[in-house]
């Protein structure tokens, strides 16, 4: 039997930051399990090989280097639907599209969504295989000497005198309270308005232990695509603060026992309920088993993926 033929489209897939060159990156790794994968990297000028796969470029202009690739039986993952690639697509029809992405209106109708999270208004979706290692539960963060405290991922960059606002409200609240403040790869400890000390965060190991070890972890920025660290942190059992309206976190909290907030007295009415230990025990069994089972096993994700993409060819 001939194996699906699919083509991703990744304008994002070597930006290191990006949830969304994540969340292609993984789409890509279990597409690959049933079907060939080829990459398309927009700007590329020749082709370069990155790891599991090799990077196919296309020489800015008309693209006819793509169109000759995108043969009208593939399929088509496109990481986000810019003008140019909406155009090049428009002329070589193939078999199907998907973008991981909002479409922009006025495209060709039989194109679709592709969601990562349960999304009913958004065509087929999937639910991300989100990996951990549970090794970080063993041992806390070599930089600090205590565990139990709020966890706090600003979204921020660049050097700052002080903690976002929404960690002062804590530090400020709970004076018995260590606050550690991750930001631009740097973790601040707070407690009582006082800096006690910063480390360094190097790997995504570093980030599991501070989330692992923490009591709640209040994601200030979480990711509009799959909302990673909200995912991790509720395999780990360590329950979720996110602002409200604020995407899949949003979803992860209500599904999975977190907790939203709108303003400082919802968020520090949040913090300070996960103080109780048997209420967070609760919402930590509820949070882990919602993601472990929805995001926690690949082979599942390989099927639901096949299922959402052939099932919905032609």
């Amino acid at each position: 039997m001939d194996r699906q033929r699919i083509s991703v489209i990744a304008n994002l897939w070597r930006e290191p930051y990006s949830e969304l060159a994540y969340v292609t990156r993984s789409i890509a790794a279990a597409a690959s399990r049933w079907a060939t994968v080829s990459i398309h990297v927009p700007g590329l000028s020749s082709s370069e090989p990155d790891g599991a796969f090799d990077l196919h470029g296309a020489e800015r202009g008309d693209g006819s280097d793509w169109l000759r690739r995108l043969s009208p039986d593939v399929m088509v993952i496109v990481d986000t639907m810019t003008p140019e690639v909406s155009a090049l697509l428009s002329k070589r029809a193939p078999r199907a599209v998907f973008s991981l992405s909002a479409l922009p209106p006025g495209l060709d109708p039989s194109w679709r969504r592709l969601s990562v999270v349960p999304d009913e208004t958004a065509g087929p979706s999937v639910s991300l295989y989100v990996p951990i290692n549970r090794g970080a539960e063993q041992h806390r963060h070599n930089g600090f000497g205590f565990t139990g405290y709020l966890l706090v991922l600003s979204g921020r960059s660049g050097d700052h005198d002080a903690p976002p606002t929404e960690a002062a409200w804590l530090v400020a609240a709970c004076h018995d309270a260590d606050v550690i403040v991750i930001e631009d790869g740097v973790a601040s400890a707070w407690r009582g308005r006082a800096l006690r000390g910063s480390v360094p965060v190097d790997s995504r190991m570093d980030l599991w232990r501070l989330i692992a070890h923490a009591n709640a972890c209040i994601d200030l920025a979480p990711g509009r695509h799959v909302a990673r660290e909200c995912v991790e942190a509720l395999r780990f059992g360590t329950p979720i603060i996110v602002p409200h309206g604020s995407g899949p976190a949003t979803l992860h909290a209500s599904r999975g026992g977190g907790i939203t907030f709108r303003d400082p007295e919802e968020l520090l009415e949040g913090a300070e309920s996960l103080a109780d230990r048997d209420a967070r025990s609760s919402v930590s069994r509820r949070g882990q088993l919602y993601a472990d089972g929805t995001y926690g096993d690949p082979s599942s994700f390989v099927e639901r993926l096949r299922a959402a993409v052939v099932g919905t060819t032609p």
